[in-house]
Protein backbone atom coordinates (compact mmCIF):
# COMPACT_ATOMS: atom_id res chain seq x y z
CA UNK A 1 0.00 0.00 0.00
CA UNK A 2 1.14 3.62 0.49
CA UNK A 3 3.44 5.08 3.13
CA UNK A 4 3.30 8.74 4.15
CA UNK A 5 6.04 10.27 6.28
CA UNK A 6 5.00 13.26 8.38
CA UNK A 7 7.77 15.55 9.62
CA UNK A 8 8.07 18.96 11.23
CA UNK A 9 10.55 21.83 11.16
CA UNK A 10 10.37 21.97 14.98
CA UNK A 11 8.39 24.28 17.22
CA UNK A 12 5.53 21.87 18.05
CA UNK A 13 3.25 22.28 15.03
CA UNK A 14 1.31 19.14 16.05
CA UNK A 15 2.64 16.29 13.90
CA UNK A 16 1.30 13.52 16.16
CA UNK A 17 -2.11 15.18 16.50
CA UNK A 18 -2.21 15.57 12.71
CA UNK A 19 -1.21 11.93 12.16
CA UNK A 20 -3.97 10.73 14.47
CA UNK A 21 -6.61 13.01 12.95
CA UNK A 22 -5.70 11.75 9.49
CA UNK A 23 -5.69 8.10 10.57
CA UNK A 24 -9.03 8.24 12.37
CA UNK A 25 -10.68 9.68 9.24
CA UNK A 26 -8.67 7.64 6.70
CA UNK A 27 -10.83 5.91 4.07
CA UNK A 28 -8.80 2.66 4.04
CA UNK A 29 -7.02 0.42 6.55
CA UNK A 30 -4.16 2.42 8.05
CA UNK A 31 -1.31 2.12 10.54
CA UNK A 32 0.12 5.08 12.45
CA UNK A 33 3.80 4.35 13.11
CA UNK A 34 5.50 6.41 15.82
CA UNK A 35 8.97 6.86 14.31
CA UNK A 36 9.90 10.05 16.17
CA UNK A 37 13.39 9.59 17.70
CA UNK A 38 12.35 12.00 20.47
CA UNK A 39 9.81 9.41 21.63
CA UNK A 40 6.19 8.48 21.01
CA UNK A 41 3.24 9.98 22.86
CA UNK A 42 0.09 8.13 21.76
CA UNK A 43 -0.01 5.73 24.72
CA UNK A 44 0.33 8.51 27.29
CA UNK A 45 -1.62 11.01 25.19
CA UNK A 46 -4.67 9.76 23.30
CA UNK A 47 -4.99 6.67 25.52
CA UNK A 48 -4.01 8.51 28.71
CA UNK A 49 -2.00 5.52 29.91
CA UNK A 50 -5.01 3.15 29.88
CA UNK A 51 -3.81 0.88 27.07
CA UNK A 52 -1.24 -1.83 27.84
CA UNK A 53 1.98 -1.10 26.00
CA UNK A 54 2.28 -3.21 22.82
CA UNK A 55 5.65 -4.45 21.59
CA UNK A 56 5.73 -1.62 19.11
CA UNK A 57 8.77 -0.20 17.37
CA UNK A 58 11.27 -1.75 19.76
CA UNK A 59 9.73 -5.15 19.15
CA UNK A 60 10.11 -4.69 15.41
CA UNK A 61 13.72 -3.58 15.91
CA UNK A 62 14.47 -6.69 17.94
CA UNK A 63 12.88 -8.90 15.28
CA UNK A 64 15.03 -7.32 12.59
CA UNK A 65 18.20 -8.41 14.37
CA UNK A 66 19.48 -4.83 14.27
CA UNK A 67 19.03 -4.69 10.52
CA UNK A 68 21.00 -7.84 9.81
CA UNK A 69 18.52 -10.00 7.95
CA UNK A 70 15.11 -10.83 6.54
CA UNK A 71 12.02 -9.87 8.56
CA UNK A 72 8.36 -10.77 8.08
CA UNK A 73 6.14 -8.04 6.69
CA UNK A 74 3.28 -8.86 9.06
CA UNK A 75 3.34 -6.63 12.14
CA UNK A 76 0.73 -8.61 14.07
CA UNK A 77 1.81 -8.70 17.70
CA UNK A 78 3.47 -5.31 17.48
CA UNK A 79 0.34 -3.24 16.78
CA UNK A 80 -2.46 -1.88 18.94
CA UNK A 81 -5.91 -0.65 17.82
CA UNK A 82 -6.58 3.07 17.45
CA UNK A 83 -10.33 2.56 17.56
CA UNK A 84 -12.95 -0.20 17.49
CA UNK A 85 -13.11 -0.52 13.71
CA UNK A 86 -10.30 -3.07 13.44
CA UNK A 87 -8.89 -1.22 10.43
CA UNK A 88 -6.99 1.56 12.18
CA UNK A 89 -3.91 0.51 14.12
CA UNK A 90 -0.78 2.05 15.56
CA UNK A 91 2.79 1.03 16.14
CA UNK A 92 3.96 2.51 19.44
CA UNK A 93 7.32 4.27 19.39
CA UNK A 94 10.11 4.47 21.91
CA UNK A 95 9.41 6.14 25.26
CA UNK A 96 12.95 7.36 25.94
CA UNK A 97 14.95 9.45 23.43
CA UNK A 98 18.12 7.82 24.74
CA UNK A 99 16.97 4.68 22.92
CA UNK A 100 17.10 6.44 19.53
CA UNK A 101 20.81 5.92 18.73
CA UNK A 102 20.42 2.20 19.33
CA UNK A 103 17.64 2.06 16.73
CA UNK A 104 19.76 3.69 14.01
CA UNK A 105 21.07 0.42 12.47
CA UNK A 106 17.50 -0.92 12.26
CA UNK A 107 15.88 1.92 10.34
CA UNK A 108 16.53 0.60 6.80
CA UNK A 109 14.87 -2.76 7.50
CA UNK A 110 12.08 -1.20 9.58
CA UNK A 111 11.37 1.23 6.73
CA UNK A 112 11.16 -1.69 4.30
CA UNK A 113 8.79 -3.51 6.65
CA UNK A 114 6.49 -0.49 6.98
CA UNK A 115 6.48 0.05 3.22
CA UNK A 116 5.43 -3.59 2.67
CA UNK A 117 2.22 -3.47 4.70
CA UNK A 118 -1.17 -4.36 3.24
CA UNK A 119 -2.47 -1.12 4.77
CA UNK A 120 -1.53 2.49 4.28
CA UNK A 121 1.07 3.72 6.78
CA UNK A 122 1.30 7.20 8.29
CA UNK A 123 4.76 7.48 9.84
CA UNK A 124 5.07 10.20 12.48
CA UNK A 125 8.76 11.05 12.15
CA UNK A 126 8.75 14.16 14.33
CA UNK A 127 11.26 16.96 13.82
CA UNK A 128 13.39 16.42 10.74
CA UNK A 129 17.10 16.76 11.45
CA UNK A 130 20.30 15.28 10.07
CA UNK A 131 21.51 13.82 13.36
CA UNK A 132 22.27 10.20 14.24
CA UNK A 133 19.20 8.13 15.01
CA UNK A 134 16.85 9.92 12.61
CA UNK A 135 14.47 7.69 10.60
CA UNK A 136 15.82 8.95 7.27
CA UNK A 137 15.26 5.55 5.65
CA UNK A 138 11.53 5.93 6.33
CA UNK A 139 11.49 9.20 4.39
CA UNK A 140 13.44 7.60 1.54
CA UNK A 141 10.91 4.73 1.33
CA UNK A 142 7.81 6.90 1.68
CA UNK A 143 5.53 7.53 -1.26
CA UNK A 144 4.98 11.04 0.06
CA UNK A 145 6.73 13.19 2.65
CA UNK A 146 4.56 15.88 4.24
CA UNK A 147 6.00 18.69 6.37
CA UNK A 148 3.46 19.73 9.02
CA UNK A 149 3.97 23.37 10.05
CA UNK A 150 2.31 26.57 11.12
CA UNK A 151 2.20 29.53 8.73
CA UNK A 152 4.64 31.68 10.72
CA UNK A 153 7.89 33.23 9.49
CA UNK A 154 9.82 31.31 12.16
CA UNK A 155 8.49 27.99 10.91
CA UNK A 156 9.09 28.90 7.28
CA UNK A 157 12.73 29.75 8.08
CA UNK A 158 13.16 26.46 9.97
CA UNK A 159 11.50 24.52 7.14
CA UNK A 160 13.82 25.69 4.34
CA UNK A 161 16.93 23.63 5.21
CA UNK A 162 14.75 20.67 6.16
CA UNK A 163 13.00 20.79 2.80
CA UNK A 164 16.45 20.59 1.21
CA UNK A 165 17.30 17.59 3.40
CA UNK A 166 14.06 15.84 2.48
CA UNK A 167 14.68 16.47 -1.22
CA UNK A 168 18.16 14.97 -0.93
CA UNK A 169 16.55 11.78 0.40
CA UNK A 170 13.57 11.40 -1.90
CA UNK A 171 15.03 12.89 -5.06
CA UNK A 172 12.04 14.83 -6.37
CA UNK A 173 9.59 17.62 -5.56
CA UNK A 174 6.61 15.50 -6.66
CA UNK A 175 6.81 13.44 -3.46
CA UNK A 176 7.07 16.38 -1.06
CA UNK A 177 4.40 18.73 0.24
CA UNK A 178 3.41 20.97 3.13
CA UNK A 179 0.38 20.68 5.40
CA UNK A 180 -0.45 23.89 7.27
CA UNK A 181 -1.96 23.92 10.76
CA UNK A 182 -4.02 26.99 11.58
CA UNK A 183 -4.08 30.44 10.01
CA UNK A 184 -2.15 32.31 12.68
CA UNK A 185 1.27 32.26 14.28
CA UNK A 186 1.92 31.37 17.93
CA UNK A 187 1.44 35.01 19.01
CA UNK A 188 -1.96 35.26 17.34
CA UNK A 189 -0.62 37.21 14.37
CA UNK A 190 -2.07 36.38 10.99
CA UNK A 191 0.06 33.79 9.26
CA UNK A 192 1.44 33.79 5.75
CA UNK A 193 -0.82 32.64 2.94
CA UNK A 194 -0.45 29.17 1.47
CA UNK A 195 0.71 30.58 -1.86
CA UNK A 196 3.45 32.60 -0.19
CA UNK A 197 4.68 29.58 1.73
CA UNK A 198 4.66 27.36 -1.36
CA UNK A 199 6.69 29.97 -3.25
CA UNK A 200 9.18 30.44 -0.40
CA UNK A 201 9.76 26.71 0.07
CA UNK A 202 9.43 25.57 -3.53
CA UNK A 203 6.95 22.80 -2.71
CA UNK A 204 3.14 22.77 -2.79
CA UNK A 205 0.82 23.19 0.17
CA UNK A 206 -1.31 20.05 -0.03
CA UNK A 207 -3.91 21.01 2.58
CA UNK A 208 -4.69 23.09 5.67
CA UNK A 209 -6.06 22.03 9.05
CA UNK A 210 -7.86 24.48 11.34
CA UNK A 211 -6.96 25.38 14.88
CA UNK A 212 -9.34 23.25 16.95
CA UNK A 213 -7.98 23.15 20.53
CA UNK A 214 -10.86 21.08 21.89
CA UNK A 215 -10.35 18.24 19.42
CA UNK A 216 -6.57 18.53 19.58
CA UNK A 217 -6.73 18.04 23.36
CA UNK A 218 -8.52 14.71 22.89
CA UNK A 219 -5.95 13.48 20.36
CA UNK A 220 -2.84 14.78 22.12
CA UNK A 221 -3.75 14.25 25.79
CA UNK A 222 -6.88 12.11 25.92
CA UNK A 223 -8.86 15.00 27.42
CA UNK A 224 -12.57 14.74 26.61
CA UNK A 225 -14.81 12.24 24.83
CA UNK A 226 -13.75 10.44 21.64
CA UNK A 227 -17.30 9.41 20.76
CA UNK A 228 -18.20 12.79 19.23
CA UNK A 229 -15.00 13.47 17.31
CA UNK A 230 -16.20 12.79 13.78
CA UNK A 231 -18.15 16.01 13.30
CA UNK A 232 -15.57 18.39 14.72
CA UNK A 233 -13.75 20.91 12.50
CA UNK A 234 -10.33 19.26 12.76
CA UNK A 235 -11.67 15.84 11.84
CA UNK A 236 -13.74 17.12 8.92
CA UNK A 237 -10.69 18.94 7.55
CA UNK A 238 -8.46 15.88 8.18
CA UNK A 239 -10.81 13.74 6.10
CA UNK A 240 -10.45 16.16 3.19
CA UNK A 241 -6.68 16.42 3.72
CA UNK A 242 -6.36 12.64 3.65
CA UNK A 243 -8.15 12.42 0.32
CA UNK A 244 -5.93 15.17 -1.10
CA UNK A 245 -2.79 13.41 0.14
CA UNK A 246 -3.96 10.11 -1.34
CA UNK A 247 -4.55 11.73 -4.73
CA UNK A 248 -1.15 13.43 -4.66
CA UNK A 249 0.56 10.17 -3.69
CA UNK A 250 -1.14 8.36 -6.55
CA UNK A 251 0.41 10.86 -8.96
CA UNK A 252 3.88 10.62 -7.43
CA UNK A 253 6.46 8.31 -8.93
CA UNK A 254 8.25 6.08 -6.42
CA UNK A 255 11.34 3.96 -7.15
CA UNK A 256 10.74 0.22 -6.83
CA UNK A 257 13.55 -0.01 -4.28
CA UNK A 258 15.67 2.59 -2.53
CA UNK A 259 19.38 1.99 -1.88
CA UNK A 260 20.26 1.25 1.75
CA UNK A 261 21.61 3.96 3.99
CA UNK A 262 25.38 4.22 3.72
CA UNK A 263 27.02 1.42 5.67
CA UNK A 264 23.78 -0.54 6.06
CA UNK A 265 22.93 -3.91 4.46
CA UNK A 266 20.36 -4.45 1.76
CA UNK A 267 16.95 -5.33 3.20
CA UNK A 268 14.60 -8.07 2.03
CA UNK A 269 11.04 -8.46 3.25
CA UNK A 270 9.73 -11.99 3.09
CA UNK A 271 7.12 -12.92 0.51
CA UNK A 272 3.52 -13.35 1.46
CA UNK A 273 3.62 -10.57 4.04
CA UNK A 274 0.32 -9.53 5.45
CA UNK A 275 -0.77 -6.23 6.96
CA UNK A 276 -2.79 -5.07 9.92
CA UNK A 277 -5.90 -7.07 10.47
Amino acid sequence: MTMYALVSPGGSPGVTTTALALALTWPRPVIVAECDPAGGSVLAGLFAGHLPAPRGLLGVALDTGQGAGVVPGNLTGHLAPLDDSGSKMFLAGINDPRQAPGLAPSWPVMAATLASQQADVIADCGRLDAGHGQPLSVLARATAVVMVMRPSLRQIAAARPRIDLALSLIGGHERLGVLLVGERGPGGERGHAAGEIAKALGVPVVSTLPDDPRTAAVLSDGVGRRSSLSGRPLMRAARTAGLTMSQAAARASVPAAMPPTAGQPEVTVSAGAGGAQ
